[in-house]
């Protein structure tokens, strides 16, 4: 199942990016391919990345693995992975593998924007 990014831009907080997704954050090429993308992000500079997730269809072991590392990448470089939109049922799915503390959450983009911006 694919992943396809639909929007990469800045924001207007320095080293914040937000990242619009649709599809499954599943296994193989996309997931690859997807992954490689944020880790550029990150290697150019990017400290914050708002991932949209409201049209993230499903997570699976694998998807919820590279949020983790990735989230982890952010955090070394001074910020973090704030999840936009996330649905109640991967919430609680975050929770349940306790790996939610290693991630910031908001409902609407002005939201995610202040957590980057206080961070």
């Amino acid at each position: 199942m694919d992943c396809t990014i639909l929007k990469c831009d800045p924001t207007e907080v320095e080293g914040c990016w937000y990242l619009l997704t649709e599809g499954h954050l599943d296994a193989g090429p996309p997931l690859t391919a997807w992954e490689n993308h944020v880790r550029k992000l990150i290697s150019d500079g990017a400290r914050w990345i708002i991932f949209d997730a409201h049209r993230i269809r499903s997570f699976v072991d694998l998807g919820h693995g590279a949020m983790v590392v990735l989230s982890d990448r952010l955090r070394k470089a001074g910020g973090g992975a704030i999840l936009l939109q996330l649905s109640k049922r991967e919430r609680t799915t975050f929770e349940m593998l306790k790996i939610d503390a290693m991630f910031n959450f908001a409902e609407t983009m002005d939201e995610a924007l202040a957590i980057a911006h206080q961070g």
